[in-house]
C-alpha cells in the first residue's frame, strides 16, 4: 500500500497523518505497478471469463514479483499495467438509480461477485428492481446460489451510506442539473479515492466534474443496454480526470468482464455519436418519402449486416430518449445534422415512444 499527498502530489510507502512538505492530508493509493513481459491470447472461454477472446499476461511488479492476469485488452511487451495489489479482492460497487440501467448494473456486479450498495429515492423502487433482478438471477442459478448472490446486495434511500464505496456509478435521468447535484452530494461525502463515474450518454464529464473538491476522481463509464449482455463500456476522460482513475476506471469494467474503449470528452462520445446520426437521417429519408420503415430497416440489416435496423433501433430505445440525446448532441456539437427530424417530434407528443409503449415506428400489441 502506498499513499499519496492530495495537494502536491508526493508519495510515500507508510501512513502519515499529513504531508510533511505542505501539510494536506494523504490518500491511499490501493494498486500496484506492473511490466507486461508477455501475453497469450485465449479463444476458449473459462469460468471468470466467458467471452473470448481474452489475453492471460505475465506481469512483473517493481519488487520482480510475478504474477498472471486475465484482460480483454491487448498489451504489448514492456507496457505498464496498474492492478489492485490484492489478487482476490472484490469490489463495493455503488450504483445509484433503479431504472433500466441501474437493474442491469446492479446484475452484472453481482454475477461477477462483487457487493453492491443500490441506492434509490424510495423503498418501493427498490423492491421492483430487486424483484426483476432475482428474477433474472433465477434463470440462471441454482436457489442456493442465488441466495448468497442476493445478499450482496444492500440497499438504501441515503447517499451516506455509498461513502464506503469502491467506485459509485450514477444512472439517474440524463439531466445535466440533476446529475450535478448527485456529484455535488457524493463528492462531499466520499474519500478522495473513491472513483464517481457517470453513465451519461451524452453529457460533458468535465462539466459534471467542475467545482468539485476532487475532480480528478471523476470519470464517465458509459455501459449500454442490455449491460449484462452488450460487452463494451466507453470511459470518457474529463479534462480533470486523473490518469489513477482512468487506471482504476479500465480495472474496474475488466472485473465486469466488459471490453472498455477511451475516448475523449466530447458530446455523443463515439457509439452515440454515430449511432444517433444514423437513425436521425433514416428519420429524416421517411420524412422525405425517400423509403418506407420497412426497407430501410430491410437495407440496413442485409446492406451493412446491422443486427437491428435504425427504426426498430429507435423503437427499442425509446423515441423520446432518441430526441433527447439528439437534442443535446445538436446543442452541444453545433451540426444541423443532429437536429431530431419532424417525425420524432410528432410521435413523441402523440405518446408513441417505441417497445415501451406498445406502438413506434412498428406495433407491438
Amino acid at each position: 500500500m502506498k499513499y499519496k499527498c492530495d495537494s502536491c502530489d508526493v508519495e510515500w510507502d507508510y501512513p502519515v497523518r499529513n504531508c510533511i512538505f505542505c501539510g494536506a492530508p494523504l490518500s491511499k493509493i490501493n494498486n500496484t505497478k506492473y511490466q507486461v513481459e508477455g501475453a497469450t491470447r485465449v479463444l476458449i472461454p473459462s469460468v471468470d471469463h466467458p467471452i473470448t477472446p481474452y489475453y492471460v499476461l505475465l506481469l512483473k511488479d517493481l519488487n520482480g514479483s510475478h504474477r498472471f492476469h486475465k484482460s480483454f485488452r491487448q498489451y504489448n511487451n514492456g507496457d505498464t499495467i496498474f492492478l489492485n495489489s490484492n489478487e482476490e479482492s472484490k469490489y463495493t460497487i455503488g450504483i445509484i438509480g433503479t431504472g433500466v440501467t441501474g437493474k442491469g448494473l446492479a446484475e452484472l456486479a453481482i454475477r461477477t461477485g462483487n457487493n453492491i450498495i443500490l441506492k434509490s429515492r424510495s423503498e418501493d423502487s427498490i423492491e421492483r428492481a430487486l424483484n426483476v433482478i432475482s428474477k433474472n438471477l433465477s434463470k440462471e442459478m441454482e436457489p442456493n446460489r442465488m441466495k448468497i448472490a442476493l445478499n450482496r446486495i444492500t440497499t438504501t434511500t441515503n447517499y451516506e451510506q455509498l461513502a464506503t464505496s469502491d467506485l459509485i456509478i450514477e444512472s439517474v435521468v440524463e439531466d445535466f442539473k440533476i446529475k450535478k447535484s448527485v456529484f455535488k452530494k457524493l463528492d462531499s461525502i466520499c474519500e478522495p479515492t473513491t472513483i464517481l463515474a457517470s453513465n451519461t450518454s451524452t453529457l460533458p464529464i468535465s462539466r459534471l466534474s467542475n467545482g468539485l473538491k476532487h475532480p480528478e476522481r471523476v470519470i464517465g463509464m458509459h455501459f449500454f443496454n442490455p449491460i449484462p449482455r452488450m460487452m463494451l463500456v466507453e470511459l470518457i476522460r474529463g479534462k480533470d480526470t486523473g490518469e489513477e482513475t482512468l487506471n482504476r476506471a479500465t480495472e474496474f469494467a475488466e472485473a465486469l468482464n466488459k471490453i472498455p474503449v477511451n475516448v475523449v470528452d466530447i458530446a455523443g462520445f463515439i457509439v452515440n455519436r454515430l449511432l444517433f446520426l444514423m437513425i436521425n437521417e433514416a428519420c429524416c429519408m421517411l420524412d422525405s418519402g425517400i423509403a418506407c420503415i420497412e426497407d430501410i430497416d430491410k437495407a440496413m440489416k442485409l446492406g451493412a449486416n446491422h443486427p437491428m435496423g435504425p427504426f426498430e433501433l429507435a423503437d427499442f430505445i425509446g423515441v423520446d430518449i432518441c430526441l433527447s440525446i439528439l437534442g443535446i448532441l445538436y446543442s452541444e456539437l453545433k451540426n444541423p445534422s443532429y437536429k431530431p427530424a419532424k417525425i420524432l417530434h410528432i410521435m413523441a407528443n402523440d405518446g408513441i415512444l417505441g417497445r415501451k409503449a406498445g406502438k413506434g415506428f412498428y406495433n407491438y400489441g
